[in-house]
């Protein structure tokens, strides 16, 4: 089973910045509190400690806003549901929902031949008729934390900083 860290690298690296980076935590702070309704989290250091993997067990709202701001099905970032191929059909189509709610109760041997016959019209439509699973790292990639240097603020940055800090603004 991934971690919510895991599963929270994984959709960061889907989402460069300009930089090719994935976002800062400040970046992802600001967007958590762009969120028509946002009341509370989202805080640079609840974000640092959620990619850490430090806090995994943040409320439903931080996921449902996370979820939001990374263009994911908000069942992916909870614990057991790792493909967000499936979640982001599921979650978009009401058919493809219907189809899945149908597969209860079919016997093994019904679920092969309807997966044979849906590759097969994949086929026939000129799609792949393996659909490719999105491997996603199983463990914290730590490699990018050492690769990855903190910009130096400029004194005015500095100050601007250290005074939003005493006052609470950040």
């Amino acid at each position: 089973m991934l971690t919510l860290a895991a599963k929270l690298g994984f959709l960061l690296r889907r989402r460069p910045g300009p930089d090719g980076e994935p976002p800062s935590n400040r970046t992802l702070s600001a967007e958590f509190r762009a969120l028509p309704g946002h009341t509370r989290g989202g805080s640079v250091q609840q974000l640092a400690n959620l990619r850490g993997g430090e806090d995994d067990n943040p409320t439903t709202n931080t996921l449902t806003a996370l979820a939001t701001i990374l263009g994911a099905p908000s069942a992916f970032l909870l614990p057991g549901w790792d493909d967000v191929a499936v979640l982001s059909v599921i979650e978009c189509n009401p058919t493809a929902r219907d189809v899945v709610r149908h597969l209860e109760g079919l016997p093994q041997g019904d679920l092969e031949a309807l997966l044979g016959n849906l590759r097969k019209r994949r086929m026939e439509l000129g799609l792949e008729p393996e659909v490719p699973v999105t491997e996603i790292p199983t463990e914290i990639d730590t490699g990018d934390v050492t690769r990855r240097y903190r910009r130096r603020r400029s004194m005015k940055e500095a100050a601007k900083y250290a005074a939003d800090s005493l006052e609470g603004g950040l």
